[in-house]
């Protein structure tokens, strides 16, 4: 079905930043969210020709209103996989990245109240393997709650144990939040804004200089995308993406397995 989807798929390069959302890599599981390290390296390839940059590097050219195409990877929670899988492609190509790091979990199973994940949980980075990336320049850490809280238990306390975690082992301020599950919290927006430069969601789409920094949209990369819809999030309009999650919700309203 997705590869037909991405026929469908109107041509042509879209302005914005596009946040693409990863969380495993190569975990060996059947869980959506964990795509396989081969098909991660291809992805890497099909980004040849794309203008990836660092998460900063894209809010200034929006901050700028510059609407140029960009990509920015995120990879959330910090599951050691995406050190053992994905790191060395990333080093490899000089592609800047960041991680939305649950500091609860480091060197901890990633089980969390709430998760749908299947198969096996995987263990989250170490500070060293996180220290690493960090100090290659190419990683920005952000926050991702301590505890990877569901929406109604986000807290000032859950974001700054997490900022006071990274800042005591990596010696760096995370000055991006990404709320977990993708849900925004518009009482906590204040508390956010002063905190972080900013705050992304589950919502769908790209990011243009009227975007509010607090709720920055971004698009999720599956286990089960073909090459052709992954490509397809980069260079169309996410027909297919949209038509795609039309497809599942629709699926879960009568039962079926999508």
């Amino acid at each position: 079905m997705k590869q037909g989807l991405a026929l469908a798929n109107p041509a042509g390069k879209r302005d914005g930043a596009t946040l693409l959302i990863y969380h495993r890599i190569g975990g060996g599981t059947r869980d959506e969210l964990d795509v396989p390290g081969g098909r991660f390296a291809r992805h890497v390839r099909l980004l040849e020709g794309h203008d990836v940059v660092a998460l900063d590097t894209a809010l200034d050219r929006l901050d700028a209103g510059d609407t140029r195409e960009s990509v920015v990877l995120t990879f959330d929670d910090g599951f050691e996989d995406v050190h053992t899988n994905a790191w060395p492609h990333l080093r490899e190509h000089s592609l800047p990245f960041t991680v939305y790091l649950a500091s609860g979990f480091v060197s901890r199973p990633m089980v969390w109240e709430g998760s749908t994940a299947k198969g096996s949980s995987g263990i989250g980075m170490s500070w060293a393997q996180l220290a690493e990336m960090v100090d290659s320049g190419l990683c920005t850490i952000g926050n991702h709650t301590h505890r990877h809280v569901p929406p109604q238990s986000l807290s000032v306390e859950e974001l700054d144990t997490c900022t006071e975690a990274t800042e005591h082992h990596l010696g760096v301020t995370p000055a991006h939040f990404t709320y977990p599950w993708g849900v925004s919290v518009p009482a906590m927006e204040d508390e956010l804004r002063s905190r972080f430069r900013s705050a992304s969601t589950g919502q769908l789409g790209r990011n243009l200089p009227d975007t509010d920094r607090m709720r920055l949209r971004r698009v999720p990369v599956r286990q089960s995308d073909p090459d052709a819809f992954f490509a397809a999030k980069l260079t169309g309009g996410l027909v297919p993406e949209r038509a795609y999650a039309g497809v599942v919700g629709l699926a879960k309203k009568v039962g079926l397995r999508a």
